[in-house]
């Protein structure tokens, strides 16, 4: 157990930073270095670590290594040379001894021929592909495992391209995060935008084939698409006239006959319907953010800026509404 004397002894350490000037998880004081992350808990982590300060390089968060050794998250990992150990990206660290995933052992099978095939960052988090002379593997930071996924029905890695909004594809087929695009032909195979693409003969939002006519499909915008009969919103067929689908502007759109909010059919007709500022519309009833119907009052509601509103009792932030005596009782 760690006595409060020994977490304490480095308590005004400098913390280090890595590289790109990012703080790492170590800090040093008067030549000792020790792992001691900020905590989102009330567990305590301290662990010394026997290095050389004058050779020693941070590498991120978790890795610190000098001349003769390499740690991870305050451990040392034996048996593993400093020589090469260097960050890919900000979802693979390693050389050609070992890879590391940001949670443990990536599992790859050939490390010394391993390489990254794009920059590793996600939407949310690190995330990518590498591969090795036999697998393509794939890392996402909201798996449960520590490890980086081999992708099975890569039988060639050499072939295996990074594409973009999500797919990759190699000489024999076409993926999107990782699932298989049945049908998907790889030599034809394009992206378009707003997650849809297409090869000679079909028509895909991400890995799902829709059933509309290749030649006249059109991106129309913010997740709109349609063959001129048939519309769709991010791959979900609409009930609505494709020859006079017209889209409004953040979102809304409208057939003459229905008013869509992000592809929901919204309690409003064409003629009643506004487009106000900031995502927001309305009718003469109803007070409308995107998809969303707001309980508000229609006739004193006003849209302020970035994304604020609000009328005679609310406070409104998208599709955030509060109530103004809640909000005064509360700065009491």
């Amino acid at each position: 157990m760690i006595g409060d004397k020994e977490v304490n002894s480095m308590g005004y350490a400098r913390i280090l930073k890595d590289n790109d000037g990012k703080p790492s998880g170590y800090r040093e004081c008067d030549g000792e270095v020790a792992f001691m992350p900020k905590q989102q808990s009330y567990e305590n982590i301290f662990r010394r670590v026997k290095i050389e300060v004058d050779t020693m390089e941070v590498l991120n968060h978790d890795f610190i290594k000098d001349k003769q050794r390499v740690y991870r998250r305050g451990v040392l990992l034996r048996g593993i040379t400093p020589e090469g150990f260097h960050v890919f990206n900000p979802a693979y660290i390693g050389n050609h001894q070992v890879i590391y995933t940001p949670y443990g052992d990536a599992k790859i099978a050939h490390p010394e021929a391993f390489e990254v095939l794009d920059d590793g960052v996600g939407m949310y988090g690190p995330a990518g592909y590498g591969r090795d002379s036999e697998f393509v593997y794939f890392f996402t930071h909201s798996t449960e495992t520590s490890y980086a996924v081999r992708l099975k029905t890569c039988k060639n890695p050499v072939a295996f391209t990074i594409l973009s909004d999500g797919y990759t594809k190699d000489d024999e087929r076409v993926y999107y995060c990782q699932v298989t695009v049945k049908r998907a032909i790889p030599q034809s195979f394009t992206v378009l935008r707003d997650g849809y693409a297409r090869d000679d003969k079909h028509i895909f939002w991400r890995d799902q084939l829709l059933k509309t006519k290749v030649q006249d499909f059109t991106i129309l915008g913010d997740g709109y698409a349609s063959d001129g009969k048939k519309v769709f919103y991010n791959g979900t067929l609409l009930d609505a006239d494709g020859a006079a689908f017209t889209l409004l502007g953040y979102s809304y759109a409208s057939d003459g006959v229905r008013v869509f909010g992000e592809g929901e059919l919204l309690d409003t007709t064409p003629q009643a319907f506004t487009l106000l500022s900031d995502g927001y519309a309305c009718d003469d009833k109803h007070v409308f953010w995107r998809n969303r119907l707001l309980n508000v009052d229609r006739n004193s509601f006003k849209v302020l800026e970035d994304g604020y509103a609000e009328d005679k009792y609310h406070y409104i932030y998208r599709m955030v509404v509060t109530k103004k005596k809640d909000v005064e009782a509360n700065h009491l």
